[in-house]
């Protein structure tokens, strides 16, 4: 009897699961068939890129064109293509051996006037910075070998002092709350000093500083997906940081940050791989409103916000693993959100960015695709319509 019990029990969470990704399926009314919109072009720059899992953009070499960076799990690879100008990409090997290649960022770390690059090696423990020479010719320096699980890295300038510090945070494969946080003070002259900010968290999987209270410093968001949590980790002016929950978000991937009622001040963007997109209105004093833009994009690996459409409010970009899909929410003025497709057929979909790739005054859309292998961008069309 039990066993026929467990077997009824399976079905029908078998069949809830089947009604949810047909639900998923459908999630844009004006799209139900999941088309990729026309708006957008698809151009491949990189398909043997083993386990790519993120993309960054900017010019690294100094041509006034737009290059692109990436990392690849996998292949324990980071990478760059360079842009010659009319979107024809030349890739460019930095390293093979950064052991489970995670993050790549791309910003003038030294000051001198050139784009470097910063990493994060989740099997080496590592972060690292490589210099750019002026002709692209990269140096490696470490930053940490002593960082386990480094799972995010992300640069600027924390102590507003006019250089650029170092941001980063760990996962825990083995789970418990032992996950670090912490930022590399840049002295000046790249000697960076190591501060932890928080070692309680479950598997970090993003961080994102804003200055989020307005008072002048460099707060931080954190992505907590074993916590299941949004959280803020608020600058006092001098870095002592205190925590505080903006929403219980269970499996939190992805955090960003921006005016998306432009009403002046800074709103928040998060993704959780159980399969939501969401904004959190910034109505001031610790206080978010949650507004669910979407509960159907199951494997929601990352989000971005960016006008899309040129109409002077901000849209939202998402990755969905489960689903292969990178698409993106019209924002109608008001903060009502409809889905469009731009790509259902790339397959494991874990990064997304947003960026005018090829310098026409659209935004042009980037991402990254897991078991793909994948860096592509998509050409907005929205200036040739």
């Amino acid at each position: 009897m039990k066993k026929h019990t467990w077997i009824i029990l399976m079905l029908l969470i078998f069949l809830i699961f089947v009604n949810n990704c047909k639900r998923s399926r459908s999630d844009n009314p004006e799209n139900p068939d999941d088309q990729p919109n026309s708006q957008f072009i698809e151009h491949i720059i990189a398909s043997n890129f083993s386990g790519a899992i993120h993309v960054h953009a900017e010019d690294l070499d100094g041509d006034g064109d737009v290059d692109v960076a990436g990392a690849a799990f996998h292949g324990d690879e980071i990478a760059w293509w360079e842009n010659d100008g009319n979107q024809n990409f030349t890739m460019h090997s930095i390293i093979t051996n950064y052991d489970g290649a995670r993050i790549v960022f791309v910003i003038d770390v030294d000051g001198d006037g050139d784009n470097d690059l910063v990493g994060a090696a989740v099997y080496g423990n590592k972060i690292t910075w490589w210099e750019n020479d002026g002709n692209q010719s990269f140096i490696e320096h470490s930053i940490s070998e002593n960082f386990p699980g480094a799972n995010f890295v992300y640069a600027k300038d924390i102590d507003k002092d006019g250089d650029t510090d170092v941001l980063g945070a760990t996962w825990d494969f083995d789970e418990g709350h032992n996950d670090s946080i912490a930022w590399w003070e840049n002295n000046g002259n790249q000697n960076f000093i190591e501060h932890t900010i928080s070692a309680n968290h479950d598997r970090n999987s993003c961080l994102f500083p804003i200055d989020i209270d307005s008072d002048g410093d460099e707060d931080i968001l954190c992505a907590v997906y074993g916590d299941g949590a949004i959280t803020c980790l608020e600058n006092d002016g001098n870095q002592n940081f205190t925590e505080y929950i903006i929403s219980n978000y269970i499996n939190a991937h992805w955090v960003y940050a921006t005016d998306m009622d432009s009403d002046g001040d800074i709103d928040i963007v998060g993704s959780s791989i159980s399969g939501m997109i969401s904004w959190w209105q910034n109505e001031g004093y610790q206080n978010f409103i949650e507004h669910t833009i979407s509960s159907s994009f199951p494997g929601a690996a990352s989000v971005y916000a960016a006008d899309l459409d040129a109409d002077g409010d901000i849209d939202v970009l998402g990755s969905s693993e489960t689903n292969n899909m990178i698409a993106w929410w019209e924002n109608d003025g008001n903060q009502h959100f409809t889905r469009e497709n731009i790509s259902t057929s790339f397959y494991d979909a874990i990064s997304v960015y947003a960026v005018d790739l090829d310098r026409d005054n659209d935004i042009d859309v980037l991402g990254a695709a897991y078991e793909g292998n994948m860096i592509t961008w998509w050409e907005n069309n929205l200036n040739q319509n």
